[in-house]
């Protein structure tokens, strides 16, 4: 009877899903049965411890593989926030470097477009000074030139005077005679 309750768990070496053999502990301690049926319960056991220590040796090679692999990993990771933390750096600091630089373009180009501007209106002052003076050089020539015309006017007018005056008067003269010089 003890022989129909245990023989079929043991001999069947029956898993779970993680090669676990389903044998109880119950079926281990039982003694004075069938040495036969005790000696292929114990080399079925054996085998399944064989079969668990290789698949412990197994597991454990992939654990370490897997512990070494995620190692590669971290590093990975460590490695590559570096690098961002490197890039963001440079981008920070280029980014500063070209914000200096606008800032400085920008102070220069002000700078040279106050002289440009303070240069236009010094330009713009000569240019305005010289059409004075022009204005003037013209005014003074057009009263100048008016007197000359005034002054000629009043040598013509007297000219004329002087004509009219001398066809007026008739003034007698002796006639000249031959060989005779004035």
């Amino acid at each position: 009877m003890a022989e129909t309750f245990f023989a079929p768990l043991w001999k069947q070496r029956a898993y779970n899903e993680r090669m676990r053999p389903t044998i109880s502990a119950l079926e281990i301690r039982f003694r004075g049965f069938d040495p036969a049926d005790v000696t292929q319960f114990l080399e079925a056991l054996a085998e399944d411890l064989e079969e668990m220590a290789r698949e412990l040796d197994e597991l454990e090679r992939e654990n370490g593989r897997l512990r070494e692999e995620n190692n590669r990993h971290r590093d990975t990771e460590a490695t590559l926030k570096e690098t961002l933390l490197l890039a963001q750096r440079s981008a920070d600091s280029l980014r500063e470097a070209s914000e200096k630089d606008a800032g400085r373009i920008v102070g220069e180009a002000e700078a040279k477009a106050d002289r440009m501007v303070q240069q236009s209106f010094a330009r713009m002052a000569d240019t305005e000074k010289k059409i004075r003076e022009l204005r003037m050089e013209r005014k003074n020539f057009q009263l100048k030139l008016q007197s000359t015309i005034d002054l000629f006017q009043q040598v013509l007018n007297f000219d004329k005077e002087e004509d009219e005056l001398e066809s007026s008067i008739s003034i007698h003269r002796p006639k000249k005679r031959e060989g005779e010089t004035a």
